[in-house]
This record gives C-alpha cells, sequence and structure tokens, in this order.
C-alpha cells in the first residue's frame, strides 16, 4: 500500500509542478520561478525512484502532503484571474517571491536526492539553510504564498494561507517523526534549531561570523 500512496501523492506533486511551469513559461519575469519548479519536478522523480528508509503513511501526513501538492490549482479556482492590481502591490509582491525563491533553491540545492513530498527518511541534511532551521523549504513556501497575498489582496486567498500554513505544520510534524525514529541525531538537531524560525543562539553565531 505504501508505494501506491507514494507513487500517487508524489506524482500529483509532480503533475501540479509541471502545469505550474507551463503557465509560467508564457511570462517572461515568471521564467526564474518556473526553472526553479521544474528543478524540483525532477528531484522529486528521482527520490521517487529510491526506497526510503521510513515513510509516514497516517491520515493525516497524507491529507498535508496531498493537499500542499494540489494547492496551486486550488488557488487558481478559487482566485481566477486576471489580477489587476496596483503596480507597487504587484513589485512588493515579486520582491517577496524572489527571496522565497532564493531560500527554495537553496533548501533544493541542500536537498537533492533527499526530497519528497511525503514525510520520508533518506538522510539528515543539516548543511545550507538546514544548519539554521529545520524546514527551510517549507519557510519558502509560505514566504512565497505570503508574496502572492500582498500582490492579490483577496480574503479567499488570505484565508487559503492560513490553511496553507496549518497544513505544512502538520507536514513538518510528521516529517520530524519520521525522521526522529530513524536518525538518533535528529533529537539533538531539534534542540539546536528552529523549525521554521531560527533559534536566537543561531542567529547570534551567524551575527558573529559576519
Amino acid at each position: 500500500m505504501t508505494p501506491i500512496v507514494r507513487f500517487g501523492v508524489q506524482g500529483t506533486a509532480i503533475a501540479v509542478l509541471l502545469w505550474n511551469v507551463a503557465r509560467m513559461m508564457w511570462t517572461p519575469i515568471f521564467w526564474p520561478f518556473a526553472a526553479v519548479l521544474l528543478m524540483e519536478a525532477v528531484w522529486l522523480g528521482f527520490s521517487l525512484r529510491k526506497t526510503p528508509r521510513r515513510v509516514d503513511t497516517t491520515g493525516s501526513s497524507v491529507l498535508a502532503s496531498s493537499g500542499i501538492a494540489v494547492y496551486p490549482v486550488l488557488i487558481t479556482w478559487v482566485v481566477p484571474g486576471p489580477y489587476i492590481e496596483p503596480t507597487w502591490r504587484f513589485a512588493v509582491s515579486y520582491g517577496v517571491q524572489l527571496v522565497a525563491l532564493a531560500l527554495e533553491l537553496w533548501a533544493l540545492l541542500s536537498l537533492r536526492g533527499a526530497l519528497t513530498q511525503l514525510p520520508e527518511a533518506h538522510s539528515l541534511i543539516q548543511t545550507g539553510p538546514y544548519r539554521y532551521v529545520r524546514h527551510p523549504l517549507y519557510v519558502a513556501y509560505i514566504i512565497a504564498f505570503l508574496g502572492s497575498c500582498m500582490g492579490v489582496w483577496r480574503v479567499s486567498l488570505w484565508i487559503l494561507f492560513v490553511i496553507f500554513v496549518i497544513l505544512e505544520w502538520m507536514r513538518a510534524r510528521a516529517e520530524e517523526r519520521v525522521l526522529s525514529k530513524t536518525f538518533s541525531a535528529y533529537r539533538s538537531y531539534q534542540t539546536q534549531t528552529g523549525m521554521f524560525i531560527p533559534r536566537w543562539r543561531t542567529l547570534r553565531e551567524v551575527l558573529r561570523g559576519v
């Protein structure tokens, strides 16, 4: 049953990513985002071929992971375009999403073949942005969504944003359960890093190094 769930959830995520890439190709300013999404889809495909050491296929985990996978489609359905917003708001939104894109790329380059849609244990990553927070990729997704909300100021989109944050929190908790059961060093890693926000001790170390 687990391989079927893995293929279904991760396959859906790949399909939605490629769908988003196709949509973005019509607008040159979105090409950097399309390139990163394509990279993400490729690595998800590679990781699907690998056998994880452990997978969380509980109902809440599958719900959160599959919900996040189809969220771009849901957003397009609930808040259809085209959007006509002030130029300054678009500029702010685009800037925030560029920050999110940089963090997403950094996290992806650290994860590579360990990237998955479901909470799985392949290897324990503690380099790159994972040195500072345990789920930088999810933080990047949240920041990107926040940027979209700032650009397209709709109550319905803000409601979807709140639900999205809850789903990411659920997925992060499930992922931590899997990793803590698989890697003995994960408990220590948890005490040293924050889930979504760096601990003050970590920030002080970064500032000392600047």
